[in-house]
């Protein structure tokens, strides 16, 4: 079948053709059927560039905890999250944007989604594992919505097997649409699959899917680096709009502002949203996915001045001057919204589509 720019899915078809690129469409078809896939690292960068994130992400744990000892036991019985690492080294960003991680996770969550967490892992030998789980934390309903809110990709630094205390999944949990039960958690603790794969490999998952890991058994420690993405609408884990500079968001390509959400409209102020601001970041992100322009996953132009760090606001002023223009502006964009185009109005007169 030919992919075209159908006007139906404007950014959905764009993203598929550069999946296609980059030869990732069985990982699609994985993610759909299993709720998880692991590329493997010849598909996500050179050598070169796994070699740069393990360096960065080893001294961002010596510079937190000290350096790891020579025998392999300086993280015996300890499963660290290490929170806030995106801003320690300029890695981190490369990867953040990393199209292989990045693409499969828009696939999976939006072109328009944005960045909840980048943290680091470390894991020594000994029985601490994470308990089997799954990562949407709305417990307020009982089952959850097909399409997941929020996804992750896992970096592996270092190789993952059964003996280094690798991720584990339940395989088509994702469709259960429900966390696990206590008696579950336990269940499956030992009965789900264990990732078997190479430092450079990216694992991949929407937040609907069951997993866990296994107890490491090997001295050393098992070291990575995760993203976690949500819609636009949610609120992020970590303050990326907030801890983001003027010379990051200008290194970066655009898609990096829409990821650090420095144009989302939330949280309103008295004054609500601010219209001038949501209508400069219209060309890098919108909260409304078919009216978000997309961005190539291979684009890395910096942005250079297109882009600035989102105002400091006092979320207490107003103004009922400026709040009725912008009401004036609404209804304007509204009313030419609502207008029909030249081509919808001759389809009218010529008796509609056949």
């Amino acid at each position: 079948m030919e992919i075209k720019e159908w006007a139906s899915c404007p950014t959905q078809s764009k993203l598929y053709q550069e999946l296609a690129q980059l030869d990732l469409l069985v990982n699609i078809a994985e993610l759909d059927v299993f709720g998880f896939t692991v590329i493997p690292p010849e598909k996500v960068a050179p050598p070169e560039f796994h070699a740069r994130v393990k360096d960065a992400a080893v001294k961002v744990v010596e510079r937190r905890f000290g350096p790891l000892g020579g025998d392999g036991m300086t993280w015996k019985d300890k499963n660290q999250i290490i929170r806030m690492i995106l801003w320690e080294d300029p890695i981190f960003e490369e990867l953040l944007l990393n199209p292989a991680g990045l693409g499969l996770i828009q696939h999976l969550i939006g072109t328009n989604c944005i960045l909840a967490l980048f943290d680091g892992w470390v894991k020594g030998p000994g029985e601490g594992r994470t308990p089997m789980h799954r990562d949407n934390y709305d417990f307020t309903r009982q089952a959850s919505a097909p399409e997941p809110s929020s996804a992750n990709f896992n970096y592996l630094v270092t190789d993952y097997s059964a003996e280094e205390g690798a991720l584990t999944f339940v395989p088509g949990s994702h469709k259960w649409r429900r966390p696990p039960t206590p008696g579950e958690m336990a269940d499956w603790a030992d009965k789900s699959e264990v990732i078997e794969a190479p430092a450079g490999s990216m694992v991949v998952w929407g937040d609907l899917t069951w997993h866990g890991s296994a107890p490491r058994s090997n001295v050393g420690e098992r070291l990575m680096v995760l993203g976690h993405y949500c819609r636009p609408y949610m609120q992020t884990q970590e303050p990326y709009r907030q801890t983001v500079t003027k010379e990051a968001l200008a290194r970066n390509p655009l898609r990096f502002a829409g990821l650090m959400d420095v144009y989302g409209a939330f949280p309103f102020g008295a004054q609500d949203a601010d219209m001038t601001r949501l209508m400069e970041g219209a060309a890098v992100s919108s909260g409304m996915i078919d009216a978000s322009p997309y961005h190539s996953l291979f684009d890395r132009d910096p942005a250079d001045d297109k882009v600035s760090p989102r105002p400091g606001y006092d979320y207490f002023a107003f103004d009922v001057e400026a709040h009725r223009q912008k009401q004036e502006k609404i209804a304007a964009m509204m009313a030419k919204r609502s207008e029909p185009d030249a081509a919808s109005a001759e389809r009218k007169g010529s008796g509609g589509a056949r």
